[in-house]
């Protein structure tokens, strides 16, 4: 009996699927080689029109095409990694919490922002659909196989309405709901987004659609990049935004500065200066990194930030990425914590040197990023005109004690609970420091002495994904805690840099997925994993035998290109995303020996530690 077989997978590329799913291939390469199509000659003169309504917005007038390469136009990135929306009145186009991987410009009409915080359930949060009981039994009880099969996919992630802003939730009775609430207008050829898009970070605010028929350019995060990386005068404008829009609530969720008039909050905005150490895509140092041979070498390898006994100069707020805190320990040094964002560095020495002119602190630690640091230096003037006087008497009390008690420790009010760091011991500290676990919002850990190896955890997970298991019971490990082989969902997902699909992106809930129908298999994300817990697997029909691309002539013959290998696919732990109850290995295990930790919940992971 003949085997059945199925249609083989397209190779496709990245801009064979374009963002805006109502726009083919075909007819955007015609407005970008200046043809006619006879076929669609309306639907290139629209294109064409909306092109240059959109390159003469002020977010793109001063874009030069020409710094372009010749294989990413500037147009080629508007056509392609952008869509148009029209929005009614009051639909919802980000909600507060959601992550972000789009920036938005307004063409016409006029966006709401929301600054106070509105109720969750006003917001019609797109919920992923979880299987119910009946469907989870089903898989529970089917065993597939044959590994990694596929069946031939047509969906495409762009195609996908409940994540499409054109099909926006509105927020019901917004006259009332507004009322009394604080709100901002946002006018047409102003951008919105882009800070959360470039930092792959949640929402702050909610923005809805404040007319009927409000036209917005939606730019999907591949191209937000390629814009940064080829037009200086685009990055200069997103920076300007981030100033006049997003600094004064980054400020401003710090208490010592949350008092302060609206006034002072200003001046701070003004003076406050941006400093980068390292680089966005840190895959490349990390694996420098690794590859040293002594601790010393590797502290060299990580941009230095401020040296021990250095003098301040101002106070540091880390506005994205990680900072290392260490301090000089016998001929080398010892890791005391590490800072995340919205965490701050020098306030301490900063009081001290305020209150005491002829008995100067230097800085108490040497700081270094960890890859990429976005940091935020008010400076010294600053911080004594406006921060110190501002100070309650705690505050003050806690920071009178660094040169009297601790100045050769860490300054409390920067650093890690005393508890936490004592559960935690040098050893862990230093270990998740290394290994950048620090990073992971998911991040799995097995306590080996309670760990039996009965593998369900394992078993648990190939069940929920098909007869596919999603993580490799292996790892790193430290004072018998061991750093799994799993997805970390990392605070700062650098797998998503590199991806020119999209197809690897972050849910509103937090995960970060990949979408199996727009995934080119081209591993730029398992390349650029620093944990290597994306894995390449080859795709097999349902009888088993491999999926290769496939070619169409002029004549329209389809063909496999067999010599091209089989079709790959990127996989990897996607935290059962679709599962009621949660990740399927935590539930597994009998003997409370696995569980995930977000790694800036350090009190919860020393908690488990010392249970």
């Amino acid at each position: 009996m003949p085997v059945e077989t199925e249609p083989s997978l397209f190779r496709p590329q990245r801009w064979d699927s374009p963002f805006d799913s109502k726009l083919s291939t075909a007819t955007i390469a015609h407005v970008l080689a200046g043809e006619t199509n006879e076929a669609s000659d309306e639907a290139v003169a629209k294109i064409r029109e909306n092109l240059t309504r959109v390159r003469s917005t002020p977010v793109f007038e001063k874009v030069d095409p020409e710094r372009f390469p010749n294989h990413l136009p500037l147009d080629g990135i508007l056509l392609n990694d952008c869509r148009l929306l029209t929005l009614p009145k009051d639909g919802i186009i980000v909600r507060e919490g959601d992550y972000g991987n789009s920036a938005f410009v307004i063409l016409s009409g006029t966006a709401r922002l929301v600054l106070d915080n509105l109720p969750k359930n006003l917001l019609g949060r797109n919920q992923h659909e979880k299987r119910g009981p009946m469907a989870m039994i089903r898989q529970a009880l089917h065993r597939a196989d044959i590994p990694e099969r596929r069946v031939h996919h047509t969906r495409r992630f762009e195609d996908d309405t409940s994540r499409d802003v054109g099909a926006s939730v509105l927020l019901q009775d917004a006259p009332r709901v507004l009322n009394g609430l604080k709100t901002l207008d946002i006018q047409a050829g102003e951008m919105f987004g882009e800070i959360a898009a470039l930092g792959r970070s949640p929402r702050t605010a909610t923005i809805l659609a404040a007319e009927e028929g409000t036209e917005i350019l939606e730019i999907r995060w591949q191209g937000l990049r390629d814009l940064m990386n080829f037009a200086p005068d685009f990055k200069e404008y997103v920076e300007d935004r981030f100033r006049r829009f997003g600094l004064s609530s980054l400020l401003t969720s710090l208490d010592f500065i949350k008092r302060l008039s609206e006034e002072d909050i200003s001046e701070l905005v003004a003076g406050t200066r941006f400093e980068r150490h390292g680089r966005f895509d840190w895959y490349g140092s990390y694996q420098k990194i690794l590859s040293a041979t002594d601790a010393s070498e590797k502290l060299r390898n990580e941009p230095m930030i401020l040296r021990e006994s250095e003098y301040i100069n101002g106070l540091m707020i880390v506005r994205g990425g990680f900072v290392r805190v260490s301090r000089k320990h016998h001929k080398g040094e010892t890791t005391i914590s590490y800072l995340g964002k919205g965490q701050i560095y020098g306030l301490g020495e900063l009081y001290h040197n305020h209150k005491n002119l002829g008995d100067i602190l230097p800085a108490q630690h040497t700081l270094r990023a960890i890859g990429y640091v976005d940091l935020l230096m008010i400076p010294t003037s600053l911080v004594e005109k406006l921060i110190i006087p501002q100070l309650t008497p705690d505050e003050i009390a806690m920071l009178a004690k660094l040169p009297e008690e601790e100045t050769k420790k860490p300054a409390r009010v920067n650093f890690l609970p005393d508890k936490a760091r004592d559960r935690l011991g040098p050893g862990i500290m230093e270990f998740l420091m290394d290994k950048r676990t620090i990073n992971g919002s998911a991040a799995m850990l097995i306590d080996l002495d309670r760990c039996t190896r009965c593998d369900d955890c394992v078993r648990a997970c190939s069940s929920t994904h098909e007869g596919n298991p999603r993580f490799i019971r292996y790892g790193d490990t430290e004072n018998n805690i061991q750093v799994t082989q799993a997805c970390l969902h990392c605070h700062d997902p650098i797998c998503m840099i590199p991806c020119p699909t999209g197809a690897i992106h972050r849910e509103d809930s937090g995960e970060v997925v990949i979408n199996d129908s727009t995934c080119i298999g081209c591993s730029a994300c398992a390349d650029n994993c620093p944990y290597d817990n994306i894995q390449m697997v080859d795709i097999r029909d349902k009888n088993g035998l491999p999926q290769f691309p496939t070619q169409t002539d002029v004549k329209g013959v389809t063909s496999d290109l067999t010599s091209a290998g089989v079709v790959k696919r990127a996989t990897k732990c996607d935290l059962c995303h679709d599962q009621l109850a949660g990740p399927a290995c935590v539930r597994a295990c009998p003997h409370d020996a696995l569980q995930r930790f977000d790694m800036q919940n350090i009190n919860s992971l020393a908690k488990w530690l010392s249970r």
